[in-house]
């Protein structure tokens, strides 16, 4: 056997004829496999993350949109309300009012769910995962 090759890990019973340079194409190739698969894992999680963005966006849109059909009849219905016993400006002044109150409550709503920032917490925790190994894989050697 020369100074090369080892033959180690006799304590599980694996006695190993490889040489250090195999040993490190080996861990070259298991740390590039490993890298590929966190990229892909972020990939897929800020993936999902966005189609639930994209999904409520949708749903705020068509809701919005009958909301606001809906809108034009209350705020018609108020109108005439008030055209009861205030003046007609009077009426479409308050009428605006109201409209300006229910849409800014509106946009606060909507910014509140558009600004959760997107999450990727799995990817995070396992690359900081993989850097303890690698620093405990440092310290063994």
């Amino acid at each position: 056997m020369t100074d090369q090759e080892t033959t180690t890990f006799e304590g599980n019973g694996y006695v190993s004829d490889k040489s250090a340079g195999q040993l490190m194409k080996e861990v070259t190739e298991d740390l590039s496999t490993l890298f590929r698969k966190e990229i892909e894992l972020a990939k897929q999680e800020i993936g999902q993350s966005v189609a639930e963005k994209v999904k409520g966006a949708v749903i705020i849109a068509i809701a919005g949109t009958l909301a606001f059909f809906a809108l034009i009849f209350v705020l018609l219905a108020i109108r005439d309300g008030f055209d009861t016993f205030l003046w007609t400006w009077l009426a479409d002044l308050a009428t605006a009012a109201l409209l300006l109150v229910i849409g800014a409550v509106g946009a606060l709503f909507a910014k509140n769910k558009l600004t959760k920032p997107i999450s990727a917490e799995k990817t995070k925790q396992t690359i900081k995962d993989d850097v303890q190994m690698m620093k405990s894989l440092g310290r063994n050697s």
